[in-house]
């Protein structure tokens, strides 16, 4: 059945399809742990928004990192097309990571489709975060 799903039916759809996960108090995001718990990995969320389900991650960059991965980035875009992958510089932090995907529910959502979406993006995630290890940018 499609219904617009809520964060109370976002939180209740994950557990039901075994996907560990847990709440912070001080962030409106759903922290999943498959992401969560690599090396290197600062946060690994999903907001629950009006029109959509965003899943974010941020990988820290090593600095001598930098400069390789984003002469990378449009080759890394390109190999995980359901993800958006930039750099995020701030001046009193590491360089960051930023990697998004997202799903549409406005039309509607079922149980089913936001599993597909969530496994797809961690398996995705995964492997992008493997790629870029290897290639020595965390």
């Amino acid at each position: 059945m499609m219904i617009v799903p809520s964060f109370e039916v976002v939180i209740r759809w994950l557990s039901q399809a075994r996907i560990p996960h847990y709440l912070f108090d001080q962030c409106h995001g759903i922290h999943l742990v498959d992401i969560q718990s690599l090396d290197g990995v600062l946060e690994s969320r999903l907001f629950v928004e009006n029109d959509g389900v965003m899943f974010t991650t941020e990988l820290e960059i090593r600095p001598v990192g930098l400069l390789p991965l984003v002469a990378d980035l449009g080759r890394l875009n390109m190999s995980y097309p359901t993800l958006k992958i930039f750099v995020d510089v701030v001046d009193d932090n590491l360089p960051r990571l930023m990697i998004c995907d997202s799903v549409h529910i406005k039309a509607g959502l079922t149980f089913e489709q936001l599993e597909l979406f969530v496994t797809s993006a961690v398996t995705s995630i995964k492997q992008l975060y493997g790629e870029c290890e290897q290639a020595g940018f965390l």
